[in-house]
């Protein structure tokens, strides 16, 4: 899958675009229902791609994909907290 990380009249980052459209995500959406064994499969999927890509990855290339990795998982945190925080219940 060679494609952009960038729109590039925009500048916006594609990935979120990809992910709906990835084969896994369609199929744990399908019914509306997320299971623990979804989430569990997902994770076992993602690190057997990234125990792939730290297998071929340069020093350097691994440094900035760890960094890169690192800030996305922050900035999905924070999507997270944020979402949380929205959906408060007030006491």
């Amino acid at each position: 899958m060679d494609r952009p990380w960038f729109d590039e009249q925009t500048g916006a980052l594609l990935l979120d675009d990809y992910a709906v459209e990835m084969d896994s995500y369609r199929r744990i959406v399908e019914d509306d229902t997320i299971t623990d064994a979804d989430l569990l499969d997902q994770t076992q999927r993602v690190m057997l791609l990234l125990r792939q890509l730290e297998d071929v990855l340069s020093p350097e290339a691994k440094a900035l994909a760890t960094e890169a990795l690192s800030e996305l998982a922050v900035l999905s945190a924070l999507q997270v907290k944020r979402l949380q925080a929205t959906l408060a219940i007030p006491h």
